[in-house]
C-alpha cells in the first residue's frame, strides 16, 4: 500500500489523489486476506501503467479491481457507486473470452475486439493489463508464453501502436524480444545499459539548445525527443544487417515548426551548431518518399556522440503519425489505412492532444463507441464477418454466399437453434443449416434483415421468380383478351411489329412484355391496339383484317336503318354503337332489332341466323344524340376526375353518366357515360383526354 500511495503522489495531482486514495482505501479494507491482497497488488500495477494517459477515475478503480473481478473475489455490491468502473473491468474480461482461431483473420479479429468494447477506455485498460501481464511473462507455463507471445505480435502490440501508447507499446516489444531471443536481449541490453544514462543527458541537452535556437530564429515550434529501444535496435540490425557501430539514431530528436522555409532555416542552424556526419542527410521534403512522408533528416556529432535530428512541419507530422505515411503503416509494409486503422489514429489524436480538452471532454469523446453500428461475428471455423448492427443469421447466412442464404432453414447461435431473426452479437458464432430442398427465401425476411447484401439478394431471387411466374400469366392473359377480342393474335405478332412494341414500352424482348402484362404495369388493350394500329397501317389497301368475321351470310345484303322503320330499334347497352361504328343488327322474337357494333363481343353468344349486315342513315344521324361509354385509365390523384370532366365540357359534350373503380399501381378506371352524334367526336375527345398529364389510356367501355 505504502508503494502505490508513494507512487500515486509522484503521478497524479494532489486533489485527484485524494479521491483516488479514498477509494484504495475502501478496496484495501476489503481485501482481508492474503489472496485478494496479491489480486490487488496486480490491480496497483496495471494503474501505475494507466497514470500517464491522465484519464479519468473510472479507468483507475477498473485497473484496481479487474484482476479481483477475474477471479471471482470481488463483491460489487459493497460497490455500487463505482458502476461505470465495475462496468469497464467486466467489459475487459468479456473480450478476453474470445479465442482467435484463425492467424489469417488477425485485422478483423482486432476489430471485433474493439467492436465488443465499445468504449476505447477498455482497450487501453486491457493493454495495461497485457503489459502486467507480461512483466511476469517467466511466471507462465510454456504453453501460457507461447499464446500470450502470438497475442502480443497479432493483437496488442499493433493496438498500442495505432493508439499512439508507445510506452507501452516498445515495452511490450522489449519484453516479447526478451522471450524470444533471450540471449541477444541481455546482450544489447548490457551494451546499452553502459551508456544509457549519457544518451539521455546527450538527448536533453540537446533540446535545451535546439529551444534556445528556435527562440533566436524567432520561430515558434516544439522539440521532441526519444531513445530508442532494444527491440527497435535488435530488428535493425537483423533485418537491415546494420550493426550497432552504424546506428546513428539510437538517441533522435524532432523539431516540429510552422512552414517550409522554416524546416530549411533551422536544417542550416543545427549544421552550424553541430557537426554533421558525412552522407547522413536525406531531404524527404523535396523528393517524398512513395507513401507521401516528407522530413529533413540529418545526424550530427554532440560530444562526440552521434544523434539524429528530424525537422518537419507541423502538417508533415501530421501525415507521418495520422495518414498513409503513419509509423506503423511503414513498419507493417502496409500500403492503406483500413477501417480499424482510420478509426484508431482517431482516437490516438483525441489522446496525444489531451492538454487541450477538458477531462471531461477527453473522456466522453473516449467512450464513443468506434464500431457504433457495427458487429463482428464469426463463422464455426473462425472467420471473422463484419455486419451491421441489428443484423440476423439471414443477413449471415448471404455475406457467406447468395446459395447459402437462398438454402438456409435454420441457424445456431453459439451452439443453440435460435429464430432466423434473432439478433446478431459481438463475436457470436454463427452455424446455418440449409436444405436442398429449401423453397428459397421468405419474402418476411426482408422484414428484419439488416445488410445491404441480404435484402438486394433476396429481392434479386424473387425479381427473377415473380418474372418466370408473370411470363406465364402474361401470355395467359394476353391470349384471352385477343380471343375475346375476336383478334387473331398469331398476324399481329410478327417480327414486323414487335420490335415497335418493345420500344414503345421500353421492353427488352417478348419475355419483358409477358412479364410487365402479368404483374400489371403493362395491360393487355395498350399492346393489342398497338399491334393492331400496326396491322392496318400495313394492310390498308387488302381486303383482309385482323377481326375475324362474325357469322352473318355472304350473300345478306346490307340494310340500312331506314329500312327498319317498321320495327321497334334499339341500341344495345354492351357497346354503345354511334355513327361511324360498322354496326349488325340483331332479331329478335317480339322485340325488334338490337343494334350492335361489329366488334361487339357479346355478337358470339347470339344466334348467327338472326343477324344482319346494316349502315348508318346518315342524314338522320347528323341530327341525333347517341349515347356512347369510354373508359379512361388515370394516375389515382387528387384533381383528376375534376381535369376530365372540364376537358369534356370544353368539347361541349353532355356527361349522362360516370364512376369509377381503383386498380393496382395506384391506378384508377374512369367510366364515363356521354351523348355524341358520331364516332369522330369521340376520337376527338379521345385526343385531348389523352394530352392531360394524369391520363394514360381512352378506349370504348364494352363493359
Amino acid at each position: 500500500m505504502e508503494n502505490f500511495v508513494s507512487l500515486l503522489n509522484n503521478r497524479v495531482k494532489p486533489q485527484e489523489a485524494q479521491k483516488i486514495l479514498e477509494f484504495y482505501d475502501k478496496i484495501y479494507a476489503f481485501c482481508n486476506d492474503e489472496e485478494k491482497k496479491s489480486l490487488l497488488n496486480t490491480g496497483e500495477e496495471n494503474t501505475v501503467i494507466i497514470f500517464p494517459l491522465e484519464l479519468d477515475y473510472g479507468i483507475i478503480f477498473a485497473g484496481l479491481m479487474l484482476p479481483l473481478l477475474r477471479q471471482n473475489k470481488f463483491d460489487e455490491t459493497l460497490f455500487q457507486d463505482y458502476q461505470e468502473a465495475i462496468n469497464l473491468a467486466r467489459s475487459v474480461l468479456k473480450i478476453e473470452n474470445v479465442e482467435m482461431s484463425s492467424q489469417d483473420d488477425v485485422a478483423n479479429y482486432r476489430s471485433m475486439l474493439v467492436a465488443m468494447a465499445k468504449d476505447i477506455r477498455v482497450i487501453i485498460l486491457k493493454l495495461a493489463d497485457i503489459l502486467n501481464r507480461t512483466r511476469h511473462l517467466k511466471k507462465l507455463n510454456d504453453t501460457e508464453q507461447a499464446k500470450l507471445h502470438n497475442e502480443l505480435v497479432d493483437l496488442y502490440i499493433p493496438l498500442a501502436s495505432r493508439l499512439g501508447l508507445s510506452y507501452i507499446k516498445s515495452e511490450l516489444q522489449d519484453l516479447d524480444l526478451s522471450y524470444t531471443q533471450p540471449n541477444e536481449y541481455k546482450k544489447l541490453l548490457k551494451i546499452l545499459a553502459e551508456d544509457s544514462k549519457a544518451r539521455q543527458e546527450q538527448m536533453d541537452k540537446v533540446k535545451i539548445e535546439l529551444t534556445e535556437l528556435l527562440q533566436e530564429l524567432n520561430i515558434k515550434g516544439e522539440i521532441q525527443g526519444r531513445i530508442k529501444h532494444v527491440s527497435s535496435i535488435y530488428n535493425k540490425i537483423h533485418q537491415k544487417g546494420y550493426k550497432l557501430s552504424q546506428l546513428y539514431d539510437l538517441t533522435a530528436v524532432r523539431v516540429l515548426v510552422q512552414n517550409v522555409n522554416e524546416c530549411y532555416s533551422v536544417l542550416g542552424a543545427v549544421h552550424t551548431k553541430y557537426m554533421p556526419l558525412d552522407g547522413r542527410f536525406k531531404d524527404y521534403i523535396a523528393r517524398p518518399k512513395a507513401n507521401g512522408y516528407q522530413s529533413l533528416h540529418t545526424s550530427v556529432l554532440v560530444d562526440e556522440k552521434p544523434l539524429e535530428i528530424q525537422i518537419r512541419t507541423f502538417d508533415m507530422h501530421n501525415h507521418a503519425e495520422y495518414g498513409i505515411a503513419a509509423h506503423f503503416l511503414y513498419k507493417e509494409h502496409k500500403k492503406n489505412i483500413d477501417s480499424l486503422d482510420g478509426k484508431l489514429l482517431w482516437i490516438r489524436k483525441l489522446i496525444e492532444s489531451s492538454s487541450d480538452n477538458t477531462e471531461t471532454d477527453l473522456i466522453n469523446q473516449l467512450k464513443t463507441d468506434v464500431y457504433s453500428g457495427e458487429i463482428f461475428v464469426q463463422t464455426p471455423m473462425g472467420k471473422i464477418i463484419e455486419l451491421p448492427e441489428g443484423s440476423t443469421p439471414i443477413d449471415f447466412a448471404y455475406s457467406i454466399h447468395t446459395n447459402v442464404g437462398n438454402a438456409c432453414i435454420g441457424a445456431k447461435i453459439n451452439g443453440k437453434m435460435v429464430p432466423l431473426n434473432k439478433k446478431l452479437n459481438n463475436a457470436d458464432v454463427i452455424e446455418i443449416i440449409t436444405s436442398t430442398n429449401a423453397k428459397g427465401p421468405s419474402k418476411d425476411w426482408l422484414s428484419f434483415v439488416k445488410s445491404s447484401i441480404a435484402k438486394n439478394r433476396i429481392n434479386q431471387y424473387f425479381k427473377k421468380f415473380d418474372k418466370e411466374d408473370n411470363i406465364k400469366k402474361g401470355r395467359t392473359m394476353l391470349e384471352q383478351s385477343a380471343k375475346n377480342k375476336d383478334v387473331d393474335l398469331k398476324k399481329l405478332m410478327i417480327d414486323d411489329f414487335m420490335p415497335d412494341v418493345f420500344a414503345r414500352y421500353s421492353l427488352k424482348n417478348i419475355d419483358d412484355m409477358y412479364a410487365m402484362i402479368g404483374c400489371g404495369a403493362l395491360n393487355t388493350t395498350q399492346v393489342l391496339n398497338r399491334l393492331i394500329t400496326l396491322y392496318s397501317q400495313k394492310n390498308v389497301q387488302k381486303e383482309e383484317f385482323v377481326f375475324k368475321p362474325i357469322s352473318v351470310q355472304e350473300s345478306d345484303k346490307t340494310s340500312s336503318i331506314e329500312e327498319l322503320k317498321s320495327m321497334l330499334i334499339k341500341y344495345a347497352h354492351c357497346c354503345s354503337p354511334v355513327p361511324g361504328d360498322e354496326i349488325v343488327g340483331f332479331v329478335s322474337r317480339g322485340r325488334g332489332v338490337t343494334i350492335h357494333r361489329a366488334d361487339c363481343k357479346s355478337l358470339k353468344s347470339l344466334d348467327a341466323d338472326r343477324l344482319m349486315k346494316l349502315s348508318w342513315n346518315e342524314e338522320g344521324a347528323k341530327n341525333s344524340n347517341y349515347i356512347a361509354n369510354i373508359k379512361i385509365l388515370v394516375k389515382n390523384k387528387s384533381g383528376t376526375l375534376a381535369n376530365i370532366t372540364n376537358k369534356i365540357a370544353e368539347q361541349k359534350i353532355n356527361i349522362t353518366s360516370i364512376n369509377s373503380k381503383n386498380i393496382k399501381d395506384d391506378k384508377t378506371i374512369v367510366y364515363v357515360g356521354i351523348t355524341v352524334t358520331s364516332k369522330n367526336m369521340i376520337a376527338d375527345l379521345t385526343k385531348k383526354l389523352l394530352n392531360l398529364a394524369d391520363v394514360y389510356e381512352v378506349t370504348r367501355s364494352d363493359d
